[in-house]
């Protein structure tokens, strides 16, 4: 790979918030901010770390770890009166004054799905368009599946005890194609996982964080949003994806047969068209 992760390793200090980061890129490009999901072992590298070099010919990609993830801090504290995804919008608001970005694209899978909406609700300048990969749209307003899905409840399970056979069983309802599920993969992402601090600065922010109630306002959005899910999905029931196109306006959705939760990695090259496609027209 051209861009390796020691090389493009940032960190900032956001408001006493050390976040970490990889900037990947031309900075002349059009921004996107990418953002992973909420399970354990979680973070910005691995969840897009495959599709770097797809997407890197059209954008300057920012691989973000949110606070509790990766290498950011762990011991970051949101006010108590303050939604998780409230204090996460503001807090990417003043990443990208950092960074002397204006506007940016967002690509937002799972957990960090709402927060990137939230921003665009309350910074919607700020927006270019949205990629939502496997929404987190509350498990309340679907009618069929069942609550909580086989996936959360092994997240759950993990949590509570954080052993390698918990994380494989975990990792095998995130990626179904048992010929895409490798070692390394279960390696990586367990041992992020046990990071001290990880599972307990986790919920500060997103894991269990209390929501604004964004539903009540999401017909107000008027970005553009891609919505990608995987058919096989056990984290998040695809059903959430006829869900999302009914209540998010501009939207479109994609659905792959036979992929689950990690789409960017199980259809890596047609993800990065898709995505590039929908961003730059």
């Amino acid at each position: 790979m051209k861009y390796s992760k020691e090389s493009t390793d940032r960190f900032a200090d956001i408001q006493g918030i050390s976040i970490h980061f990889n900037d990947i890129g031309d900075p002349e490009k059009p921004a996107l901010l990418c953002f992973h999901g909420g399970g354990p072992g979680a973070n910005g590298w691995d969840n897009t770390r495959f599709n770097i070099e797809g997407l890197v010919k059209h954008f300057r990609l920012l691989l973000i770890d949110l606070p509790g993830y990766g290498e950011s801090d762990k011991s970051a504290k949101r006010p108590s009166d303050v939604p998780g995804d409230t204090a996460l919008a503001q807090l990417f608001a003043k990443l990208m004054d950092h960074l002397d970005i204006q506007q940016a694209h967002f690509y937002a899978s799972s957990a960090s799905a709402i927060p990137a909406l939230r921003f665009a609700l309350d910074f919607p300048e700020r927006v270019g368009k949205l990629v939502l990969q496997a929404n987190n749209i509350p498990l309340n307003q679907l009618a069929y599946s069942p609550s909580p899905a086989e996936g959360i409840k092994a997240l759950g399970e993990f949590r509570a005890e954080p052993t390698r056979e918990r994380m494989v069983r975990m990792m095998q309802l995130f990626i179904p194609n048992k010929n895409l599920l490798t070692d390394e993969l279960i390696d990586r992402r367990f041992n992020s996982a046990i990071t001290p601090g990880h599972l307990e600065a986790a919920t500060e922010f997103v894991s269990g964080a209390p929501k604004s109630n964004l539903w009540a306002e999401i017909s107000n959005l008027e970005h553009e949003v891609l919505v990608l899910w995987g058919q096989q999905d056990w984290m998040v029931p695809v059903e959430g994806a006829m869900l999302s196109l009914a209540v998010i306006p501009n939207s479109q959705l994609h659905v792959w047969g036979g992929a689950g939760h990690f789409v960017q990695y199980e259809r890596t090259e047609e993800f990065n068209k898709l995505v590039s496609d929908f961003l730059l027209r």
